[in-house]
């Protein structure tokens, strides 16, 4: 059962980012989930002039919380909370996509480890 989950969600391959008219690939490096908690983790890699829109990422019945880390490349990370707006430029960001709209621009090619995880209620 864990091998067939593992194939359908394209475990070590380069896929298309999920954001619609971006220009990003992702490669799934695990996925399992554990009594009330799931794991993910991620290569995330950005072509230049590439722009995230703005968005969250709901988790139905649970809280999601994101550790992104930059590799390589030169990119601005935004967080909308409480109708203000921070900017994120630093290396290594966790936060709550869940509750928070974030968008990313990116200058130069661009990668990051994107490790993620998920308390279910």
């Amino acid at each position: 059962m864990i091998m067939m989950m593992m194939t359908s969600i394209k475990l070590w391959k380069w896929q298309s980012g999920r954001q619609q008219n971006t220009d990003y690939q992702k490669f799934l490096l695990w996925y399992f989930k554990i009594w009330k908690w799931g794991f993910d983790g991620y290569i995330l890699k950005y072509k230049p002039n590439t722009q995230l829109n703005w968005h969250k990422d709901p988790i139905e019945n649970g809280n999601h919380y994101r550790l992104n880390i930059k590799l390589k490349g030169k990119s601005w990370f935004y967080i909308k909370k409480k109708d203000l707006l921070f900017c994120v430029g630093k290396k290594i960001i966790f936060f709550r996509p869940d509750l928070y709209e974030h968008s990313l621009i990116i200058d130069s090619p661009c990668t990051k480890l994107s490790l993620g995880f998920v308390k279910f209620k």
